[in-house]
């Protein structure tokens, strides 16, 4: 592709391909070793390019952030949103969605990064914990207060700590990132076990 039609380009093909590119990089070498420059490189674009769509590297990471995880919360909310569900049907669509379009994809890198290099960035840790967890909270104690309220949870405090429905979604990209070459976890039975813990038995069901 030549210059001239690079310069072509619509905003939003350019948009996407610097996200992409940055992506890529931040998968590869983490946050904190990819600069401005290495994403233009990989882009094929002027390291000016960048700036006239993402003000610094920060803005790089919360717009993936935020398109990564905004149909996934669009997809929770819509189950949520049907008190007709069982909650445990629920927390099982949650897991489904984290196994389809969390674990099985590229998108995990995005929390082992923040996992891993958040905490020296407090400017990004705060924008997905705002915009991504707050949410994902938000609807998951609205589930298990109405499943607690009809008798599903195992323990009905558990409505009050909605963080606990995570804790197998962060372990497996924990073990995922750092165990998976010398121990294979399988997630599936991983979540269906923790549903288990959760949740008492659905009448008609086998103990």
């Amino acid at each position: 592709m030549n210059e001239k039609t690079r310069k072509r380009r619509d905003p939003e093909e350019r948009r996407a391909e610097i996200l992409a590119a940055a992506f890529a990089l931040f998968s590869e070498r983490g946050f904190a070793a990819t600069r401005i420059e290495d994403v233009a490189a990989r882009a094929g674009i002027a390291k000016g390019t960048v700036y006239l769509h993402f003000p610094d590297k920060e803005a790089l990471f919360t717009s993936l952030a935020s398109g990564m995880a905004s149909p996934i919360l669009a997809n929770m909310e819509a189950m949520a949103s049907n008190d007709a569900i069982p909650g445990r049907m629920v927390v099982a669509g949650l897991y489904a969605l984290a196994q389809n379009e969390i674990l099985g994809t590229n998108r995990r890198h995005m929390l082992r990064l923040l996992l891993s290099e958040g905490q020296f960035f407090p400017v990004v840790a705060e924008f997905y914990h705002r915009n991504v967890i707050t949410v994902g909270l938000r609807v998951l104690r609205q589930v298990l207060e109405r499943a607690a309220e009809r008798g599903e949870l195992r323990n009905p405090k558990i409505a009050a700590m909605p963080q606990i429905v995570f804790a197998p979604v962060l372990m497996s990209i924990i073990w995922t990132t750092l165990f998976e070459p010398y121990e294979h976890l399988d997630t599936h039975a991983l979540f269906d076990t923790f549903l288990e813990t959760l949740f008492l038995p659905v009448q008609g069901d086998a103990p």
